[in-house]
């Protein structure tokens, strides 16, 4: 990555899973250009996008608060979003130490994190949260939506 790498925290959404269903992408992807009226809708939209890079132009979705230089505050973040929002048991995840410690990983090596799962309590909702590396190496020409003090 080039530039000071930082991180941003997107969510968490929550809703039905027919709303991350193919059905829907039209509304997960920015137009071709950035004032078109789908790329307005986009970043008007919460749903999460069918790439995580797209997040960072949704730059109002973009707090101060979930903006951070180290990793351990991005996963603290997570954690915390993670426990709010907690899994279906019978998905049987692993502890959340070892998914804290593969996030970490990913972060540190320029991957984003993305958390989605089935919630617990009504096994038709879907809770999703991302922590997204920026600048992005997928989206060099996407600028900072909230550059770090």
């Amino acid at each position: 990555m080039t530039g000071q790498a930082h991180w941003h925290g997107y969510g968490p959404w929550t809703g039905p899973h027919g709303f991350v269903e193919r059905g829907n992408d039209q509304h997960r992807r920015p137009g071709p250009e950035r004032s078109d009226a789908a790329t307005v809708a986009f970043v008007q939209n919460t749903m999460p996008p069918l790439e995580t890079g797209h997040y960072l132009l949704r730059r109002a979705q973009t707090g101060r608060d979930r903006t951070w230089t180290a990793v351990d505050d991005a996963l603290r973040w997570l954690c915390e979003t993670y426990q709010r929002h907690p899994p279906a048991p019978e998905l049987n995840f692993g502890p959340l130490d070892a998914r804290c410690r593969h996030t970490r990983a990913g972060l540190e090596g320029g991957s984003d994190a993305v958390w989605h799962y089935t919630t617990s309590g009504n096994g038709d909702r879907v809770a999703v949260f991302a922590v997204v590396c920026c600048p992005h190496r997928y989206h060099p020409g996407t600028p900072c939506p909230l550059p770090p003090n």
